[in-house]
């Protein structure tokens, strides 16, 4: 009887949940990319209006060489776009931005300023340059056709509704900003030459549209945050593109991204993945506790079979021949193979095989466990083994070795080719001459000598007949099948009797 693994089959099933929880705890990430710095080589990651390039490690948005008045530009995300809804379109995708900006003005005075876009028309619309920001025209502006929805950074007050030169606002399709936000009072300067670090969060559930940003200066770091709820799907289509816009007028200014991370989190499939990982470990638990039932119950129906395990382990003699292992012992007689089959014996069936280690032949007695056969199959086993282990004698067949695992019971003895001395008698056979029959009854009389007087204790046989005699090449007789033995103590009593009838019928 072999005891189920259930630690392993526990710790399989542990795996596999936690690899599920872990795959399905993973936030859905519809756009995602991170540029600490830029080079050339993310040239081809990105959409440039003209004059917009990537120079000194950053994004220009507007031209930084030559006549610079008077310009706009673009630099639109050109890997992918993000997507309006989420994977379920049972909300507005949620994203976050973050950047670090720097306006440098030139020749003293900055102008006019530059933005976060997201929108469905990425080109550059024409004369979109001064208080434009590369954004809208005075022929676009207002425009629902835009689909615009921005964060300026203005450093220019150009008309009458611009708050000063120095604000953010959010833009919906019109430069005039649905909300404006002063920095001077947080002591931020856009056009300081300094960088600004910029997050933009967006909440597709709540529809809060948050900004925040951040200043380093000698006197500290100055923050400020804006927010307003924006329904985004009230003026944007489903693939949106991402980037920034700037534009110069009468003064000048270098509109420059010198970093940029984007991400976008699919809130229902969190949502939807919490129940995942709830249903995966309420599963884990009524698992578990299956398991335990199970096991609990088998320990209870296998008690008596396991007693009765430890019971015969500690019956055998651990001492003498080999113990081998059933694998091997398999391996030897290829699976107890009915081609390997050389005979029956008392309670069992003999193989024929092979131990590679030993470079050695061998015959297996595989003791019958059966139940109406277990209990005598087992005595028997305990018997030969406990017997014939202790015994060395040129007449007696050698035990090499023996396994008890699981419910098999194996007696490993020498091999003899020429067989038993029955096989013979039965067929006639030519060669056994009254010489060597006279040598066989010899031998066999000297082994139950030795059993009755030359061994260490005293051992009746109990089944001597022509079947349990193995001959070997020369006709040597070796007695086998210690099945039905009895040790007798050496008490100076000259006679023994059993009380009940042992042997074969028609032997004495």
């Amino acid at each position: 009887m072999t005891v189920p693994n259930t630690g392993n089959s526990m710790l399989t099933f542990s795996c596999i949940v936690s690899a599920a929880i872990i795959i399905l705890g993973r936030t859905c990430s519809c756009l995602q990319f991170n540029y600490p710095n830029f080079n050339t080589s993310h040239m081809d990651d990105f959409s440039f209006s003209p004059g917009s390039k990537i120079a000194n490690g950053s994004l220009q948005i507007t031209p930084n060489t030559g006549n610079i008045s008077h310009r706009s530009g673009r630099v639109v995300y050109a890997r992918g776009t993000l997507k309006l809804w989420n994977s379920k379109r049972t909300a507005l995708t949620s994203f976050s931005t973050e950047f670090v900006l720097n306006i440098l003005p030139q020749n003293g005075t900055a102008g006019e300023g530059m933005a976060f876009m997201i929108t469905n028309n990425p080109s550059l619309p024409s004369n979109s340059s001064g208080q434009w920001l590369g954004l809208f025209n005075n022929h676009t502006d207002g425009a629902f056709t835009n689909r615009m929805v921005a964060v300026e950074f203005d450093t220019k007050k150009s008309y009458k509704d611009d708050l000063d030169d120095n604000h953010v606002g959010i833009d919906i399709n019109s430069i005039k900003s649905n909300r404006q936000y002063p920095l001077s009072n947080q002591s931020i300067v856009l056009a300081s030459g300094s960088d600004v670090w910029v997050q933009i969060k967006y909440n597709g559930t709540s529809l809060l549209f948050q900004v925040t940003l951040i200043q380093f200066s000698t006197s500290g770091h100055h923050v400020t945050v804006a927010s307003r709820y924006i329904d985004l799907s009230r003026g944007l289509l489903d693939d949106i593109y991402i980037g920034f816009a700037g534009s110069t007028g009468d003064f000048t200014q270098l509109n420059q991204i010198k970093s940029w991370k984007f991400t976008t989190v699919d809130h229902d499939v969190k949502v939807g993945t919490w129940r995942k990982v709830l249903l995966a470990l309420a599963t884990l638990i009524i698992f578990s506790i299956c398991l335990f039932a199970v096991f609990f119950m088998w320990r209870r129906l296998t008690q008596h079979r396991r007693l009765a395990y430890r019971t015969l382990e500690e019956m055998i003699d651990g001492d003498g021949p080999v113990k081998f292992k059933l694998k091997e012992l398999r391996r030897a007689t290829a699976s107890f193979s009915p081609t390997r089959k050389l005979g029956r014996g008392g309670f069992g069936t003999i193989y024929l095989g092979y131990i590679n280690r030993m470079n050695l032949e061998v015959a297996v007695k595989r003791v019958s466990m059966s139940n109406a056969e277990s209990n005598r199959g087992e005595q028997e086993f305990i018997a030969e083994k406990n017997t014939i282990s202790t015994l060395s004698h040129r007449n007696l067949v050698k035990l090499i070795g023996w396994c008890h695992e699981g419910s098999e019971l194996l007696l490993v003895y020498e091999y003899f080719p020429m067989g038993s001395l029955d096989k013979l008698l039965y067929a006639g056979a030519p060669d056994l001459t009254w010489e060597r029959r006279y040598r066989i009854i010899c031998g066999v009389a000297s082994a139950l000598d030795y059993l009755h007087h030359g061994s260490s204790k005293r051992i009746l046989h109990r089944d001597v007949k022509a079947s349990n005699v193995m001959l070997d090449e020369d006709y040597n007789a070796r007695l086998g099948d210690f099945g039905l033995a009895r040790v007798i103590q050496h008490d100076g009593v000259t006679h023994h009797s059993t009380q009940a009838v042992a042997g074969t019928r028609a032997y004495c």
